[in-house]
């Protein structure tokens, strides 16, 4: 039943809040003005009073006619003082307290009523005083007549109650026009600004925006990838932990701060130009891929935009995986094909009834197969990389080149902080750039080393391809490639070399017109 009573949107109840906080406080100045303008009002008449009674009670006319208790006298002089005064009244007696002077002619003298001129006549005081005289309820000052030091007399100068009241009325009447007029006005700046609150707030009730932003937080958050927003200032305003991390923020600084103070390259974040997808960058020492969307602005102000940050490492990974996939299905396909070949072959010599040369036949492909398989056996702890090996053994064989794998020695363990995933994208890159190197080349030969020192794991790569003309350093540089009609090139070597210093490794090449060799050193510690 309340519900019907109390609205349920958030504006309408900032509006009625609103509205009410004007109304009390209005109400507030309001009680406090009209006591105030009352409490001066009777001050000012006071003091009027005072001033007249004793500026009268000192007039020397006054004085000679009230010792003569003459009423002509007096009513004449009263009668020319009340015509120049705003005072409602001014009253004259005697000592015995009968009136000399009334503004009602019957009532001169009667005694004065009021029973408050007592201390006037007995002991020559003057002051004011709240009674009810014969005209009603009044303020009046009383003041003694003094005649060669002799009280004579009193006169009362008096203000009616209801003279007072009107005179508040005229002072206060503005005052709640005044008030009636701030109410209403009130009420339009509240209503106008809760609809400004409303459209800020997107129209949204407070639970709305608290469900709203809870669940952002919890996207932001769940992406794998680096999510931060960064506003026209430049200012970097909401940053997941993922983001953090690719940026080497450790410390998490609190939002918001300066993009600058996250990385030496602050111009990759700037809000000019069109915004791009996938844009290989390089900051703080990491290759990262980053998209840019700029956000919507509001009045002609940028509204900022929006970075999703991804380790570039991490696709190339993917990206080889994938490779590795097809080239599994290639070998498979060739070795489909050649079987099928054989299985031909052998499949005519037994219906000729050539048995010898059948069995011949088999105990060759036997010999093979078990000559590539005892090449690998030193891997058997490492069965992605052998898997690798022997799918790149049958892409050379097809394309006439051989792979010695003699020197497979194995490793008993994985160098500190390198796993299978890391060293198959090694050893897939590796072995795909020396096929590639030795394309068109009669003869080609590749030989694969993997082998442990005393204080080092090795693996290294050689093929008897053409000489490289230009340094590890250049060859290793994102993006460079010397095959430019190949789009997909120029990332792989930048992996390994990003691989191996990710656990302290290092590389070296030795390349001259016989051969070429790459050669990966892994500390067997991590060192401090």
């Amino acid at each position: 039943m309340a519900a019907r009573f109390f609205p349920r949107s958030f504006t309408k109840h900032l509006t009625i809040l609103l509205c009410g906080v004007f109304l009390f406080s209005a109400a507030g100045w309001w009680a406090i003005s009209s006591h105030r303008i009352n409490h001066l009002l009777d001050e000012q008449i006071s003091l009027r009073a005072e001033v007249q009674a004793r500026q009268l009670a000192q007039l020397p006319s006054l004085v000679r006619a009230v010792s003569k208790e003459s009423v002509d006298d007096v009513m004449a002089i009263v009668a020319g003082l009340q015509k120049v005064t705003d005072a409602d009244f001014i009253t004259v007696s005697n000592e015995k307290g009968l009136r000399l002077a009334h503004p009602v002619p019957e009532r001169i003298g009667l005694p004065v009523l009021g029973g408050d001129i007592e201390k006037a006549l007995n002991q020559g005081e003057a002051y004011l005083s709240y009674g009810v005289g014969s005209l009603g309820p009044s303020v009046r000052f009383i003041s003694p007549i003094i005649d060669n030091g002799e009280i004579v007399g009193m006169i009362k100068v008096g203000y009616l109650i209801n003279t007072i009241a009107v005179l508040n009325e005229e002072n206060i009447s503005p005052l709640l026009g005044f008030a009636l007029s701030a109410a209403v006005l009130s009420g339009l700046i509240a209503w106008r600004f809760s609809g400004y609150i409303g459209q800020k707030m997107q129209h949204l009730e407070p639970w709305q925006l608290t469900q709203t932003l809870s669940t952002s937080q919890g996207v932001l958050e769940a992406a794998h990838e680096g999510l931060m927003a960064v506003n026209h200032h430049g200012q970097l305003y909401l940053i997941n932990d993922s983001a953090r991390m690719l940026l080497g923020d450790q410390m998490g600084m609190p939002t918001p701060f300066a993009v600058s103070q996250l990385t030496d390259e602050p111009g990759i974040f700037s809000l000019k130009g069109e915004d791009f997808i996938d844009k290989l960058v390089r900051i703080n020492g990491r290759n990262l891929v980053m998209t840019r969307v700029t956000l919507p602005s509001t009045n002609d102000v940028p509204g900022g935009a929006v970075f999703s940050l991804r380790a570039q490492d991490e696709i190339q990974i993917l990206s080889n995986k994938i490779s590795q996939v097809s080239h599994y299905l290639e070998s498979l396909r060739v070795t489909r094909h050649e079987y099928q070949n054989k299985l031909s072959t052998l499949g005519g010599l037994l219906q000729l009834g050539h048995y010898q040369q059948a069995l011949d036949l088999v105990l060759a492909q036997s010999q093979t197969n078990q000559g590539q398989m005892d090449s690998v056996r030193q891997l058997q702890s490492l069965p992605m990389i052998s898997g690798l090996l022997l799918a790149n053994m049958g892409k050379a064989s097809e394309k006439g080149i051989s792979v010695d794998l003699t020197e497979l020695d194995g490793w008993h363990a994985l160098p500190a902080n390198m796993d299978e995933e890391q060293l198959s994208t090694l050893v897939g890159n590796l072995f795909s750039n020396s096929i590639e190197a030795l394309e068109g080349i009669k003869e080609g030969a590749i030989r694969v080393a993997m082998y442990e020192t005393r204080n080092e794991h090795v693996l290294a790569f050689y093929n008897n391809g053409p000489r490289i003309q230009v340094s590890l350093d250049v060859l290793c540089q994102m993006g460079y490639t010397s095959k430019p009609d190949y789009k997909d090139h120029g990332i792989g070597l930048h992996l390994v070399q990003s691989i191996v210093e990710s656990v302290s490794g290092h590389i070296e090449m030795d390349s001259d017109d016989n051969e070429t060799a790459f050669t990966l050193y892994f500390p067997k510690e991590q060192p401090c």
